[in-house]
């Protein structure tokens, strides 16, 4: 079996969120016997075609993706600021057209849907799904919203949207990031806990593959004191500040190993990944130019 890949990424492209260089991300996915690896930045693809030839470069297969924020109403409308952010959703690009329908999603995210984030809504994601893979990401993502709200049979129609667009391109994604750091959030991991509950019930009963992500923000676990300054940097607030927004410290790139214990109970969810890999084709973003053909003047042949 392949082994196992790393699908939920940010890099230092989500600007003020993700702490991670490209160049050593891959060398770190290089070094721990890793074959793949996505990158997903919040909303934007800034970083593709650097952490593309990187990876290419070093012998690791690039993984193109974004996380998206879906708005739930059309985006462009007046009502639509009423949703200020957007539920998380992950889309990974499965060959050169789901490349660029991706540009496509995420250009119109900026240009028609921008309110505080660049977002989206079902009918764009309809429009531009073809050549997508799709997960349903994290605690911010609609279906774990659903089931922290204890709506599960909202989650289940959330569930029915998304599988009537991506079919079995669309993964249920788990994730779980426990800490016994006093400065770390320990609030995260009771709900990504009942979360995972929801999902294992989505997916045995209506047949839906999971996937487990860690929601990788930086690099080595030694990194969490530098990704929890850029925090308060994003946030404008003081280190000291009680009521300031904390990660688990558990965001970093972890070994298959690592993954595989903390997913001990339920190994398809790590095993699954390779299959999800492996949809994935080989392509390149690279062309010639392309120069605009004014014509030959009058008289010219």
């Amino acid at each position: 079996m392949a082994p196992f890949a790393h699908l939920h990424v940010h890099t230092q492209y989500s600007i003020l969120d993700g702490a991670s260089n490209i160049s050593n991300l891959i060398d770190k996915v290089k070094s721990m016997g890793m074959e793949a690896i996505a990158i997903t930045d919040h909303g934007n693809m800034f970083g593709v075609k650097e952490f593309h030839a990187t990876a290419l470069k070093k012998g690791i297969k690039p993984i193109l993706g974004c996380e998206m924020y879906v708005a739930k109403r059309p985006v462009g409308g007046v009502a639509a600021k009423e949703d200020r952010s957007g539920d998380h959703l992950v889309l990974l690009a499965k060959n050169l057209k789901g490349y660029k329908n991706l540009i496509k999603l995420v250009s119109l995210a900026w240009i028609k849907g921008f309110y505080y984030t660049p977002r989206i809504d079902k009918e764009l994601l309809a429009q531009y799904r073809e050549g997508l893979i799709a997960s349903s990401a994290c605690l911010a993502g609609e279906i774990s919203d659903e089931i922290l709200n204890g709506s599960f049979a909202t989650a289940e129609k959330v569930l029915k949207e998304y599988t009537d667009l991506f079919g079995e391109d669309f993964y249920l994604e788990v994730q779980r990031h426990e800490t016994n750091d006093p400065e770390a959030d320990s609030t995260v991991f009771p709900k990504q806990q009942k979360v995972v509950e929801g999902i294992r019930k989505l997916a045995e009963k209506h047949n839906v593959k999971i996937i487990a992500t860690n929601d990788v923000h930086f690099i080595n676990a030694e990194d969490a004191e530098a990704h929890d300054r850029l925090i308060c940097l994003n946030t404008a607030k003081d280190i000291d500040d009680p009521d300031r927004l904390r990660y688990s410290r558990q965001e970093y790139l972890k070994s298959e190993e690592e993954m595989r214990t903390i997913f001990s109970d339920m190994p398809e969810a790590i095993d699954n990944v390779a299959g999800l890999v492996g949809k994935i084709g080989k392509y390149t973003l690279d062309h010639d130019p392309i120069m605009p053909d004014f014509g030959l003047p009058e008289g010219f042949t």
